[in-house]
């Protein structure tokens, strides 16, 4: 769809008070495609518009922040990346839901979208708009919002995707850095894991994973590796690197061979410049990238996801932290039941052992109260120390594993807790864990 389709306004022009009504929802893209000069503006209208609320997933730009709480009630996701200062602050209500509901949360659900402000990229060549820097759940209340916004950023990637714009009610055009999140160097520990996590991947797989110091190391890990195919929500810049080297190809994919997958960009300026034009990189949307039946179907898809804490019996929390929200239940069910539903697929929660603060992140019972992912669905747990395989084992054996990759001084106290706590649930726990 071309730009000339919607009522086209520059930024400041736009009147959001002739748009959004008192009680409307309002959803935009996530991540580094988010829209920022329509953000700013609504939130520079927000006393003229009336109370109204906001949807929010992934969230960098630091753009909303709690003062905006006096009019507008804040719905999200959890505490990713900007949104933890919302959490922290108290003004959002955090929506517990697996990412691939959220179609029809924004859709059919509670929290169906009103308006729509989506971020995109300059027309293609024939005249369509595409997601640019992120797709994610936005395409899905395109259709079925009653306004769309559309900001088109002449400096969003212009990326390939099966789906499309639907309607562009308003259309802007500006030219401004996208969000950037560079995701640093990893340090010692973080690269013992990835060196770990890499040994458990196995030529010809497909790959799942996040943004961050962690998964960035792991990509780094895969140099060695041959014919990877990559399908996953999130992607920053380490993957640059396997991509021009060769080895991901997704040669082996069923669907879209040859063609990387994701949901989202998230890096930095060199990421963004390298997703532009390019043909082998497809922005999908949630109901393509998280979709059980397409995940199931990859060829030894391989989910590697983090977390905050993991107990004994293999149960992860990767939400909240001293009771604040610091993460989400995002994809992470989605990728591991999708890895534990493929041929040869597995699901790997990598996590240092210890907390900066020298906490222990393998622990008897999640401090948390939370679960993010249950034990019944438990793989791999990798830490610095080693490899826990926990599929199908009794919980008296997980314990055991657990502990042996725990950090060598919890060990004991882990040891001494499982005897007390986890006796009533697992027999003959003394000799399993010992």
């Amino acid at each position: 769809m071309g730009t000339g389709q919607g009522r086209r306004l520059a930024p400041e022009e736009v009147d959001f008070r002739t748009i959004v009504r008192p009680g409307d929802m309002v959803v935009w893209t996530p991540g580094a495609g988010e829209p920022v000069s329509l953000i700013e503006r609504l939130l520079d209208q927000r006393h003229e518009i009336g109370p109204f609320r906001i949807f929010l997933g992934g969230s960098y730009s630091g753009v909303v922040r709690p003062e905006h709480a006096d009019v507008v009630r804040l719905f999200g996701l959890g505490g990713i990346g900007a949104n933890r200062a919302l959490c922290r602050a108290g003004v959002m209500d955090v929506v517990p839901c697996a990412y691939s509901e959220l179609p029809w949360l924004l859709t059919e659900g509670p929290l169906a979208a009103d308006v729509v402000l989506a971020g995109a990229a300059l027309p293609d060549e024939t005249g369509r708009l595409g997601f640019g820097a992120a797709c994610g759940y936005v395409a899905a209340p395109l259709a079925t919002a009653r306004t769309v916004v559309v900001e088109v950023n002449a400096r969003a990637p212009r990326t390939r995707s099966r789906a499309g714009f639907s309607r562009a009610d308003v259309v802007v055009e500006v030219d401004r850095p996208l969000v950037a999140q560079p995701a640093g160097a990893p340090d010692e520990i973080e690269a013992r894991i990835a060196a770990r996590v890499a040994e458990l991947i196995p030529d010809g797989a497909t790959v799942q994973l996040g943004v961050g110091k962690l998964p960035g190391a792991v990509l780094g890990a895969l140099r060695g590796h041959r014919n990877l195919g990559l399908h996953t929500g999130i992607v920053g810049d380490e993957a640059i690197a396997l991509i021009e080297a060769g080895v991901i190809t997704n040669a082996l994919k069923p669907e879209l061979p040859g063609i990387s997958v994701t949901g989202s960009l998230l890096g930095t300026e060199a990421l963004y410049r390298f997703a532009d034009g390019r043909r082998d990189l497809s922005m999908e949307p949630v109901e393509f990238t998280h979709a059980h039946k397409v995940l199931a179907a990859l060829p030894r898809f391989t989910a590697i996801n983090s977390a905050l804490e993991v107990d004994l019996t293999g149960q992860v929390g990767a939400e909240l932290v001293d009771g604040a929200f610091v993460g989400a239940v995002g994809g992470q069910g989605d990728f591991v039941r999708g890895a534990l539903a493929s041929e040869g697929g597995r699901s790997i929660i990598a996590l240092p052992s210890r907390t900066r603060r020298g906490e222990p992140r393998i622990v008897a019972a999640l401090a948390s109260g939370t679960v993010t992912t249950p034990r019944a669905d438990a793989d791999l747990v990798v830490t610095e120390h080693g490899v826990a395989e926990l599929r199908g084992q009794p919980i008296a054996e997980r314990a055991r594993r657990l502990i042996a990759i725990a950090h060598p001084d919890d060990r004991e106290a882990l040891e001494r807790q499982a005897l007390e706590g986890l006796a009533g649930i697992a027999r003959p726990l003394g000799a399993a864990v010992r």
